[in-house]
């Protein structure tokens, strides 16, 4: 169909959605019969049944405004599919399976948690409140199935699925990583450069990249880039102290310029050519400074909160997978 307007737009990301809880339905069922791991079985067979659920809440949308389910497929979801159905047959250990089996339905939970966040998004825009709470109680849903998928991974499958050289590999390899802006799409963010301001609507700086941990793929920190503001051109934030302002289409955070000016330091060359000993020195101090007050008798968030979700709705990120010492 054309896309005339936002409502155009919004019906037909519904209907990428209605197709995409309909491959759930009939893909995560195939999931749970391969896992090895009871927790997670139940994880994948719980998060069906509410496939079934968010297919009624998309249903009762379309009533709403008295159009019919358009028939059309998300090639999107059906090529996260097809790797999983492809990652099913491969010959694998039981836990090396469910390892693949959790990593493939946090890639089908990710995209659906960007779409919902954007349908969402345009039912407040186009004042349809009901349907936007409908919208939020589904993206709430798949942040919880996305959660509850990450403990039964660090919990119960991703240990055991090293193998005898990984149980003797060095403690001192870092998993932290770093992507430039310019790899990320923020267009859903801001058109343009993404300016970080503080509360009082003091520019710090512009988005430049993240920090992200390269074996959950979890961002930890933003990259800002100060512009000559302050002494260091770049400095990091955690992502948990960040969040969007949907008005000004700007980062927010509640932090004043002096303090900003004595944030650490971030230089890409040189992290780029970081020993692994010299980044798990480095990621010790942010975790150290990031948990000190920060000097107006505010604690600092721990660095593993939760991601905000302008980062998981707003921004596209494709990260290859950590293979050893280049980054």
């Amino acid at each position: 169909m054309g896309i005339a307007s936002l409502k155009d737009l919004y019906l037909d990301d519904l209907g990428d959605l209605y197709d995409a809880e309909q491959q759930m339905i009939r893909t995560l069922p195939r999931l749970a019969d391969a896992a090895h791991a009871p927790e997670l079985k139940e994880t994948l067979t719980k998060h069906c049944q509410e496939s079934r659920l968010h297919l009624e809440r998309l249903q009762l949308i379309f009533t709403h405004w008295g159009a019919a389910v358009p028939s059309q497929r998300c090639a999107g979801l059906a090529g996260i599919v097809q790797e999983a159905d492809d990652r099913l047959t491969e010959p694998a250990t039981d836990d090396a399976r469910d390892a693949a089996i959790i990593g493939v339905a946090q890639r089908i939970e990710h995209y659906e948690i960007a779409a919902y966040g954007c349908a969402r998004t345009y039912a407040r825009r186009l004042n349809r409140p009901d349907q936007a709470r409908l919208l939020q109680e589904t993206l709430d849903d798949e942040a919880r199935a996305d959660q509850r998928l990450t403990e039964v991974a660090e919990a119960h499958v991703v240990d055991d699925a090293r193998t005898e050289a990984d149980l003797h590999a060095p403690a001192s390899v870092s998993r932290l990583r770093c992507v430039d802006a310019r790899q990320l799409d923020y267009k859903r963010l801001s058109p343009g450069a993404l300016e970080v301001r503080n509360d009082a609507d003091e520019k710090l700086g512009a988005f430049d990249g993240l920090i992200f941990d390269s074996t959950s793929g979890r961002p930890h920190y933003i990259v800002v880039d100060a512009g000559g503001l302050f002494s260091g051109s770049r400095y990091v934030l955690p992502v948990g102290h960040v969040r969007f302002d949907d008005r000004a289409r700007v980062l927010r955070v509640d932090l004043d310029t002096e303090v900003a000016a004595r944030y650490p330091v971030f230089d890409r060359a040189e992290f780029a050519t970081m020993t692994d000993d010299a980044l798990q020195g480095y990621q010790g101090r942010l975790l150290d400074f990031f948990k000190r007050d920060d000097g107006a008798g505010r604690p600092r968030a721990a660095v593993e909160d939760s991601q905000p979700e302008w980062l998981m709705t707003g921004v596209w990120m494709t990260i290859p997978p950590y293979v050893g010492k280049p980054r």
